[in-house]
């Protein structure tokens, strides 16, 4: 069974992040996008850092990871984009199968749900 991972990057701004987290979306490469600025304070080119960015946390299915990450390295603005897997130990089974629906056209559509409400 397919599991699922998380993939983190940061963008330069609100309006990139948002543009990629919907193409990702629209692509089938990630089931949720969320993004929020951040403050990173890092090393560059022998200075130190501090600027304000924007992560965006793409929630996946395992088999969509490699083809998600290609994506995010081919249209991302940044010369070295920060680049994050996480594997996800547990995942509610009514959020599973949402992702599932989500990603994999052939799910059934029948047992639908909405990860923001209660199963009834």
């Amino acid at each position: 069974m397919d599991s699922v991972c998380i993939i983190l990057t940061t963008y330069g701004s609100e309006g990139e992040a948002a543009s990629a987290a919907k193409a990702m979306i629209e692509k089938r490469l990630a089931a949720c996008s969320t993004l929020f600025q951040v403050r990173s304070i890092y090393t560059w080119q022998g200075r130190v850092e501090d600027c304000f960015e924007y992560m965006v946390i793409y929630k996946t299915l395992s088999s969509k990871a490699n083809q998600l990450k290609e994506e995010i390295l081919k249209t991302h603005s940044y010369k070295v984009p920060e680049l994050l897997e996480v594997k996800v130990d547990a995942v509610g089974d009514s959020y599973l199968g949402w992702m599932l629906e989500a990603l994999v056209e052939t799910a059934k559509r029948s047992s639908a749900t909405t990860p923001l409400k209660a199963d009834t």
